[in-house]
């Protein structure tokens, strides 16, 4: 996970106020980095089928209120970045087979989240 500048400002209440930021906007993400972390080694090739648990994290995140794929698209995409490593771009088409379900939200090396 890639951390964001620490500034020294610090609000009333004693908090930094980045860290007000990053406790806000990275909350959501936290729930994404945990489950689909679960997808990553198959995605980079370092596994040859998703985890159960992986296409449980599909499911759940398909279910996701389409107001939030963006969102969910950026933690992935913050996730791999901060891990630094490339997805297989064949095992990403192959995920929704290999889950036997779609995929509702964007996943690719050079993320486009406002599909």
């Amino acid at each position: 996970m890639v951390s964001p500048p620490v500034s020294t400002a610090i609000s009333d209440s004693g908090v930094r106020r980045s860290e007000m930021i990053v406790i806000i906007s990275r909350e959501p993400c936290d729930i994404v980095y945990w489950d689909f972390v679960t997808c990553v080694r198959y995605l980079a090739g370092y596994e040859s089928e998703p985890t159960k648990h992986c296409c449980e994290t599909v499911a759940t995140l398909n279910k996701e209120d389409k107001q939030y794929t963006e969102l969910i698209c950026q933690c992935i995409e913050d996730l791999a970045k901060g891990i630094r490593i490339k997805f297989d771009l064949e095992r990403i088409q192959f995920l929704p087979d290999r889950c036997h379900m779609p995929i509702t939200f964007p996943i690719s090396n050079d993320f486009n989240c406002s599909m």
